[in-house]
């Protein structure tokens, strides 16, 4: 199945509304009436044996009787007729249905036949399922309204995903009001089929959202998940309320799981429909904060010290006020203030004066965004002051924000903010807290996209010995889980010794690993020994980790604050820590069938580190290794050898993070004929967002192949290939460069087919890419290996195509 199939649905040309209906009141009539008065410029095809026709179109009894080719369907009939109307949609060779129906069907319940016939269809057929239980799906630039949704909303540049209708029916009536526009309404129901990774994936490739605002109950598939969140999240923001924090069954631990999945995805997680809502809000009519640097501009000292309270308790400082600011200020406000953010422009002072104090807010470059404050005191006309701001509000180089307080005398201020597309809230507190998520955001995109030193230190490992432990775990009588426990950390380079232990450490540590059944397994860092359960300072993280993650990890715990030295305490060796983290990372990837790992406590003494005790149990799995993962780790089996034809050794291996210091050097190694051949335009040099994109690889979704010649420090990478999923389907876009002075050599040919044969294991069928017409060695090299070489029809260049169940008789 593919997303390919959400475009035709998203965008029908023709759909079938089963269940359509005259009756007034009814879902099947309320589809139709909102299909035609939202504008939908398609074909609507009516299925109901009980009419002949419906809102003026003709109808027909079944699916089976529609003559002309159909798109999608809506379909609004009994739950249990369900699966006989989507195997007629499949049989018709539509691309997707809608199914507003609802009932008993609820994911994972094997008892449930209705959901199991309509997933076997969807199967059989590739047809994409949104809902059951869904109240429909909105684009608004395609004037779709294919749901009972009471309302169009208005057309912007934001999607709204949700697994609840009443979130979306609410979401929508609060965007109409404070004029928020969105660009999709997709309503997921129960989530049979078409999921949020499917969603996020196909909203992420177009050009009209920007940003991805989500409601989430629950999730199936956390890898596909994380998959795409992680793909999207770097270039658009995708915003979560995640519900379930409370209440029968809350499990506090998989909810701070699902925070540091979020985290990791680049994600940023909101507690509360309110601040679902400002975030939407803040994307749909703002720039995002480049950063935490917020100016207050109050015409009352009170409400200013509200803005300044909610901002400290965030741990982020309002904008220090430079010299020439604090000096153009004077010349305004005289001594009528304290010469300190937040600004106070006094309430007898003119809306003139107000206005002047924030143009000089806007020129400052220390100041990341902008709240501006009125309260209506004493004979304050905040209105008069509102009107002359919108048309300066428009033209700032960051987020300016407003919160005018009070009721009836402010309404009409904020009326004419919102109609001026002017974000403005009723409390100072819930404006810093919509402007402190953006900005939140903004550092989880940073600390995803982070460069990590380089780090080609290979970890000693005993995997054979961590395999031999393991077999006897599972043994029909196993050896203790502390002994279990030592085997497995001697084999992965750590050493439990419980003799060595101190008797009056400076504190204890812990690292611990439960295998969640949504998110696979799941390390725990922090506080250890006795007490760890009653005072609880831990972090989550989620493998594989690298040394900026372990890091990042062990940052989030207030223990860690002695890491460097505290008083009487010596510094512990940090990078010592780290590595423990890692090599634990890679022992719980490397074997899916570790249950649970605790090695607690690690003991710290005069900055030294000794593990005093470990337990750790097993048990038997289907699943292989690195399946268990939510995040796809590196792929160790796509490392091989080869000696070139001048019997120089050449290493394959997949890129890394930390290879980026090496991608640079081989671009300097490119001349700029090479360069224009790989890029097809004359790059200077390669931008940051570049190279994050050519190293930090989701291996789920990627084949990043480089060859490596020399030894030890003079190492260096000499090519690349690399094979990019077609999110649609089972095709990939494949891309080779080489530099110059080893070309010739064949590097090339092994490099390229070796990415081919790994593409074969991941399921690709087509592997097709772009060359120059001028590159004749790339379309000779595709030839040897069994592409065929076409001419592109949308361009003079050519385009080489593989059929991968080809590549073996090529090649050789």
């Amino acid at each position: 199945m593919t997303i390919q199939n959400l475009h035709h649905i998203m965008n029908p040309v023709s759909i079938a509304v089963v269940g359509a209906s005259e009756k007034k009141g009814s879902v099947g009539a309320c589809i139709m009436d909102n299909l035609v008065s939202g504008g939908f410029k398609g074909e609507l095809f009516p299925v109901n044996p009980k009419y002949s026709r419906v809102s003026g179109f003709d109808a027909v009894a079944r699916v089976e009787d529609l003559e002309a080719p159909v798109d999608m369907a809506v379909i609004a009939v009994p739950m249990q007729d369900v699966p006989g109307v989507v195997a007629e949609c499949g049989q018709k060779k539509m691309q997707g249905c809608v199914v507003i129906s609802a009932g008993p069907v609820r994911p994972g319940d094997p008892e449930n036949k209705i959901w199991s016939s309509i997933r076997q269809v969807a199967r059989d057929t590739g047809i994409r399922i949104i809902g059951p239980d869904s109240v429909g799906i909105i684009n608004t630039r395609a004037g779709l309204n294919a749901s009972f949704m009471h309302t169009l909303p208005l057309p912007g540049k934001v999607a709204f995903l949700s697994q609840s209708g009443a979130v979306s029916t609410a979401v929508l009536d609060l965007a109409l009001r404070e004029k928020v526009g969105f660009s999709h309404f997709v309503n997921l129901g129960s989530g049979l089929d078409v999921d949020f990774a499917d969603m996020i994936d196909y909203l992420g490739s177009l050009s009209e959202v920007e940003s991805i605002v989500m409601y989430v109950e629950s999730l199936t598939n956390a890898r596909k998940f994380m998959s795409a969140a992680r793909a999207v999240s770097r270039v658009k923001p995708i915003i979560v309320l995640k519900s379930s924090r409370a209440g029968v069954g809350f499990d506090p631990c998989e909810d701070e799981v699902y925070d540091a999945m979020f985290q990791r995805a680049g994600i940023l997680r909101v507690h509360g429909f309110d601040a679902l809502f400002d975030c939407a809000e803040f994307l749909a009519k703002q720039k995002r904060p480049r950063g935490g640097r917020l100016a207050i501009v109050s015409n009352a000292g009170g409400i200013g010290m509200m803005a300044l309270d909610s901002l400290a308790g965030s741990g982020i400082k309002p904008a220090d006020l430079t010299p020439s600011t604090i000096h153009a200020l004077d010349g305004l406000l005289e001594d009528r203030w304290r010469r300190t953010n937040p600004i106070e422009v006094l309430q007898e002072t003119s809306p003139e004066k107000y206005i002047e104090v924030v143009k000089i807010c806007i020129k400052a470059d220390e100041i990341d965004g902008l709240l501006l404050l009125s309260s209506p005191v004493g004979t304050y006309d905040s209105t008069a002051l509102a009107s002359p701001l919108v048309k300066l509000l428009k033209t700032t180089p960051f987020p300016v924000f407003t919160a005018w307080m009070g009721g009836v005398n402010s309404d009409r201020s904020r009326a004419i903010f919102n109609r001026e597309g002017i974000i403005t809230y009723e409390t100072p507190e819930r404006a810093v807290q919509a402007f402190l998520n953006l900005y939140q955001y903004g550092r989880n995109i940073q600390m995803l996209q982070e460069i990590p030193d380089r780090t080609d230190k290979r970890l000693d490992i005993d995997r054979s010995a961590a395999a031999g432990a393991v077999k006897r775990g599972l043994a029909s009588h196993p050896p203790s889980d502390t002994w279990l426990a030592g085997k497995l950390l001697a084999a992965y380079g750590i050493v439990v010794a419980p003799d060595k232990g101190f008797a009056r450490p400076d504190y204890e540590l812990q690292i611990s690993m439960v295998n969640h059944p949504l998110f696979g397994p799941v390390l725990q860092f922090g506080m250890g020994g006795a007490l760890s359960e009653v005072v609880r300072d831990t972090a989550m993280a989620l493998p594989p980790l690298n040394r900026i993650l372990a890091g990042r990890v062990m940052e989030a715990t207030r223990i860690s604050r002695v890491f460097d030295g505290y008083k009487q305490i010596s510094p512990v060796d940090i990078a010592l820590l780290e590595e423990m983290l890692i090599r634990i990372s890679r022992m719980v990837s490397d074997f899916p069938e570790i249950k649970s790992l605790t090695v607690n406590p690690i003991q710290v003494k005069e900055g030294r580190v000794v593990v005093a005790n470990a337990r750790a149990k097993v048990e038997k799995t289907l699943v292989q290794a690195a399946g268990h993962l939510i995040i796809s780790p590196y792929p160790w089996w796509q490392e091989s050898e080869f000696v070139t034809r001048d019997k120089e050794k050449i290493f394959m291996r997949p890129v890394r993070p930390g290879d980026a210091e090496q991608i640079i050097g081989l671009f300097s190694d490119l001349s700029p004929e090479t360069v224009y051949l790989r890029f097809f335009s004359p790059i200077k040099r390669i931008s940051k967002t570049l190279l994050i994109r050519l190293t930090q690889i989701d291996y789920d979704r990627e084949i990043a192949l480089m060859a490596l010649a020399g030894k030890g420090e003079q190492k260096k990478i000499v090519g690349v290939a690399r094979i990019i999923f077609h999110p649609a389907g089972e095709r990939g876009e494949f891309a080779l460069v080489l530099a110059d002075d080893w070309q010739g050599k064949g590097i090339g040919r092994v490099l390229l087919k070796r990415a081919l044969v790994s593409a074969q294991k991941y399921g690709l069928k087509h592997i097709y890419g772009p060359v120059i017409s001028s590159n004749t060695a790339m379309l000779a090299l595709g030839q040897k290996l069994g592409f065929a070489v076409k001419r592109d029809p949308e361009s003079s260049e050519y385009k080489l195509e593989i059929n991968l169940k080809d590549l073996d008789q090529a090649g050789r």
